[in-house]
């Protein structure tokens, strides 16, 4: 399991992915006003951050790891912070009988969804809860990828390739260390095959990437 930095700088290194808005998965539900919130693999607490200025009644952040989970989101009062694994915390979650009425995953639900959590996650949800993330949908080289690029003033790094179903991506930022992290390919094939039991799936496709708005049935 890879040890992830501190929540600034892992913004400052992943940097290209905080390029869409904070609400953009928000918009996929409409209104979270006296809503409760999930957000799973928070991070740094953004997308909880936006749901609670947007009136969510409780929203619920849960991240691995405590150092990349921001002070803001941790001070807020209208957010509860969890240190757990998504697997973890779904099932104790389910056993307990809590549910939400929307469940987020902005940029990592390939580090936790399989077949199994997909059940688990329509019985986390309240009748016609959404389950809304996003994902790339293309099929990474077997080859190692190189993309390197500027974004403001700052040359960067990423190598990514694909070993059986796992991907391995290098992320690098001129002056910082390097990280390497590594999750699961989930094809629209095998994502559609898990969720379609349980959901009523809607995708739309920007380019290499999907968002998943996942209505339960």
């Amino acid at each position: 399991m890879e040890q992830y930095p501190d929540y600034q700088t892992y913004e400052k290194l992943y940097k290209r992915f905080y390029s869409r808005p904070a609400g953009s998965l928000i918009e996929l539900v409409g209104s979270v006003a006296g809503k409760r919130v999930l957000d799973l693999c928070g991070g740094s607490g953004r997308l909880s951050l936006e749901a609670a200025r947007l009136g969510a009644e409780e929203v619920v952040l849960v991240d691995r790891e405590e150092r990349m989970m921001g002070l803001p989101a941790k001070l807020n009062p209208r957010i509860r912070v969890e240190v757990d694994t998504v697997d973890s915390y779904i099932k104790s979650s389910v056993k307990d009988k809590k549910q939400f009425d929307f469940i987020f995953c902005q940029q990592a639900v390939n580090y936790w969804l399989c077949e199994e959590i997909a059940s688990f996650l329509a019985a986390f949800l309240r009748g016609g809860g959404v389950f809304v993330f996003n994902t790339f949908n293309k099929r990474p080289p077997e080859k190692p990828l190189v993309k390197e690029y500027q974004l403001d003033g700052d040359n960067f790094v990423e190598v990514s390739w694909l070993v059986g179903d796992i991907v391995h991506h290098v992320q690098v930022r001129e002056g910082m260390p390097c990280h390497l992290t590594s999750f699961h390919w989930l094809s629209p094939e095998r994502l559609a095959r898990m969720l379609n039991p349980y959901f009523l799936l809607d995708v739309k496709v920007e380019g290499g990437a999907s968002l998943y708005r996942c209505l339960k049935k």
